[in-house]
């Protein structure tokens, strides 16, 4: 769950997340993952893509109706809360790295 504009909202980055952020951006799987392994070559409109991907999983896994309604809502989100970004970022790196790839504390093996 992350804190945001519109409350608490879970969000999730597994292969559906994955896959809807590639159909929002037009981008391969390999683009994808290319992409992902360097964020830095992301456009800002593929990070809000991005991050709307992720909040749309997040509320379809835990059986909830979605409080983001598109895209350009995330944009608001971030103008009302400029770490939302960062707040994203680091749940993706959390869920993105296998709990038995990390030591008892916390540190990558």
């Amino acid at each position: 769950m992350i804190k945001t504009s519109k409350g608490e909202l879970p969000v999730y980055f597994g292969m559906n997340a994955l896959a809807r952020f590639g159909d929002l951006t037009d981008k391969t799987m390999t683009q994808v993952l290319d992409t992902l392994s360097d964020m830095s070559t992301l456009k800002m409109s593929d990070m809000l893509a991005f991050i709307y991907s992720g909040f749309t999983e997040g509320a379809r896994r835990e059986k909830i109706e979605c409080q983001i309604e598109s895209v350009e809502m995330i944009g608001d989100m971030i103008d009302d809360d400029g770490d939302l970004i960062t707040k994203v970022m680091t749940a993706y790196s959390k869920q993105s790295v296998p709990e038995d790839a990390v030591e008892s504390d916390g540190k990558k093996k």
